[in-house]
Protein backbone atom coordinates (compact mmCIF):
# COMPACT_ATOMS: atom_id res chain seq x y z
CA UNK A 1 0.00 0.00 0.00
CA UNK A 2 1.46 3.37 -1.01
CA UNK A 3 1.47 6.41 1.23
CA UNK A 4 -1.27 8.10 -0.83
CA UNK A 5 -3.49 5.03 -0.65
CA UNK A 6 -2.96 4.86 3.12
CA UNK A 7 -3.84 8.57 3.50
CA UNK A 8 -6.98 8.09 1.40
CA UNK A 9 -7.95 5.10 3.54
CA UNK A 10 -7.47 7.10 6.75
CA UNK A 11 -9.54 9.99 5.40
CA UNK A 12 -12.35 7.57 4.50
CA UNK A 13 -12.30 6.03 7.99
CA UNK A 14 -12.19 9.47 9.63
CA UNK A 15 -15.11 10.74 7.55
CA UNK A 16 -17.19 7.66 8.31
CA UNK A 17 -16.58 7.93 12.06
CA UNK A 18 -17.12 11.69 12.11
CA UNK A 19 -20.33 11.30 10.13
CA UNK A 20 -21.57 8.68 12.60
CA UNK A 21 -20.63 10.88 15.54
CA UNK A 22 -22.41 13.85 13.97
CA UNK A 23 -25.56 11.83 13.45
CA UNK A 24 -25.42 10.57 17.05
CA UNK A 25 -25.10 14.14 18.34
CA UNK A 26 -27.77 15.47 15.99
CA UNK A 27 -25.34 17.76 14.16
CA UNK A 28 -26.17 18.16 10.47
CA UNK A 29 -23.62 16.63 8.11
CA UNK A 30 -23.34 19.98 6.32
CA UNK A 31 -21.98 21.56 9.51
CA UNK A 32 -19.41 18.79 9.86
CA UNK A 33 -18.46 19.13 6.19
CA UNK A 34 -18.01 22.89 6.47
CA UNK A 35 -15.97 22.42 9.65
CA UNK A 36 -13.61 20.06 7.82
CA UNK A 37 -13.32 22.46 4.89
CA UNK A 38 -12.49 25.30 7.27
CA UNK A 39 -9.98 23.14 9.12
CA UNK A 40 -8.38 21.96 5.89
CA UNK A 41 -7.97 25.48 4.57
CA UNK A 42 -6.66 26.86 7.87
CA UNK A 43 -4.15 24.17 8.79
CA UNK A 44 -1.45 25.37 6.35
CA UNK A 45 -1.56 28.85 7.91
CA UNK A 46 -1.47 27.35 11.39
CA UNK A 47 1.56 25.19 10.60
CA UNK A 48 3.34 28.10 8.92
CA UNK A 49 2.57 30.37 11.88
CA UNK A 50 3.81 27.88 14.47
CA UNK A 51 6.93 27.03 12.47
CA UNK A 52 7.86 30.65 11.84
CA UNK A 53 7.27 31.57 15.49
CA UNK A 54 9.38 28.63 16.67
CA UNK A 55 12.21 29.89 14.43
CA UNK A 56 11.85 33.44 15.73
CA UNK A 57 10.21 34.97 12.66
CA UNK A 58 7.08 36.52 14.15
CA UNK A 59 6.62 38.96 11.27
CA UNK A 60 6.41 36.06 8.80
CA UNK A 61 3.71 34.47 10.94
CA UNK A 62 1.69 37.68 11.17
CA UNK A 63 2.09 38.42 7.46
CA UNK A 64 0.99 34.91 6.55
CA UNK A 65 -2.15 35.11 8.68
CA UNK A 66 -3.11 38.57 7.43
CA UNK A 67 -2.30 37.69 3.82
CA UNK A 68 -4.32 34.48 3.93
CA UNK A 69 -7.31 36.27 5.44
CA UNK A 70 -7.20 39.12 2.93
CA UNK A 71 -6.88 36.57 0.12
CA UNK A 72 -9.89 34.61 1.40
CA UNK A 73 -12.04 37.67 2.06
CA UNK A 74 -11.29 39.53 -1.14
CA UNK A 75 -10.38 37.06 -3.87
CA UNK A 76 -12.23 33.91 -2.83
CA UNK A 77 -15.38 35.74 -1.73
CA UNK A 78 -15.28 38.04 -4.74
CA UNK A 79 -14.88 35.17 -7.21
CA UNK A 80 -17.56 33.08 -5.51
CA UNK A 81 -20.09 35.90 -5.50
CA UNK A 82 -19.24 36.82 -9.10
CA UNK A 83 -19.79 33.24 -10.27
CA UNK A 84 -22.93 32.64 -8.23
CA UNK A 85 -24.53 35.59 -6.37
CA UNK A 86 -26.50 34.66 -3.27
CA UNK A 87 -28.69 36.32 -0.67
CA UNK A 88 -27.97 36.46 3.03
CA UNK A 89 -29.84 33.67 4.86
CA UNK A 90 -32.78 35.10 6.79
CA UNK A 91 -33.86 31.94 8.63
CA UNK A 92 -31.51 32.39 11.61
CA UNK A 93 -32.59 35.30 13.80
CA UNK A 94 -31.92 36.58 17.29
CA UNK A 95 -34.73 38.70 18.77
CA UNK A 96 -36.22 39.01 15.28
CA UNK A 97 -33.02 40.40 13.74
CA UNK A 98 -30.73 38.55 11.33
CA UNK A 99 -28.17 36.69 13.45
CA UNK A 100 -25.32 37.93 11.24
CA UNK A 101 -26.07 41.51 12.30
CA UNK A 102 -26.50 40.63 15.98
CA UNK A 103 -23.68 38.13 16.39
CA UNK A 104 -21.27 37.71 13.49
CA UNK A 105 -20.44 41.33 12.77
CA UNK A 106 -19.96 42.41 16.41
CA UNK A 107 -17.70 39.39 17.07
CA UNK A 108 -15.71 40.18 13.92
CA UNK A 109 -15.20 43.80 14.99
CA UNK A 110 -14.29 42.78 18.55
CA UNK A 111 -11.66 40.36 17.27
CA UNK A 112 -10.32 43.00 14.90
CA UNK A 113 -10.00 45.49 17.76
CA UNK A 114 -8.43 42.87 20.02
CA UNK A 115 -5.73 42.25 17.44
CA UNK A 116 -5.10 45.71 16.05
CA UNK A 117 -5.30 48.14 18.97
CA UNK A 118 -2.70 46.45 21.23
CA UNK A 119 -0.51 45.68 18.22
CA UNK A 120 -0.54 49.32 17.14
CA UNK A 121 -0.04 50.71 20.65
CA UNK A 122 2.59 48.25 21.95
CA UNK A 123 3.98 46.88 18.71
CA UNK A 124 3.42 43.26 19.74
CA UNK A 125 0.79 40.63 20.37
CA UNK A 126 0.68 38.88 23.75
CA UNK A 127 -0.20 35.43 24.98
CA UNK A 128 -3.35 36.67 26.73
CA UNK A 129 -4.65 37.82 23.34
CA UNK A 130 -4.14 34.34 21.93
CA UNK A 131 -5.92 32.74 24.87
CA UNK A 132 -8.76 35.25 24.60
CA UNK A 133 -9.09 34.61 20.85
CA UNK A 134 -9.31 30.85 21.47
CA UNK A 135 -12.00 31.42 24.12
CA UNK A 136 -13.94 33.71 21.77
CA UNK A 137 -13.73 31.09 19.04
CA UNK A 138 -14.92 28.31 21.36
CA UNK A 139 -17.84 30.43 22.60
CA UNK A 140 -18.74 31.47 19.04
CA UNK A 141 -18.76 27.85 17.86
CA UNK A 142 -20.83 26.76 20.85
CA UNK A 143 -23.42 29.45 20.18
CA UNK A 144 -23.49 28.64 16.45
CA UNK A 145 -24.06 24.94 17.11
CA UNK A 146 -26.78 25.73 19.66
CA UNK A 147 -28.75 27.94 17.22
Amino acid sequence: MTLRQYEAFLKTVECASVSAAAQALGVPESVIALTFVALGTSLPELVTAITSLAKGHGSLSLGNVIGANVFNLVLVSGMSITVSPFSIPQNSTIMGINSSLVMDLPVMFAVMLLLTVPALLKGRLSRWQGVLLLCIYAAFCAVQFAM
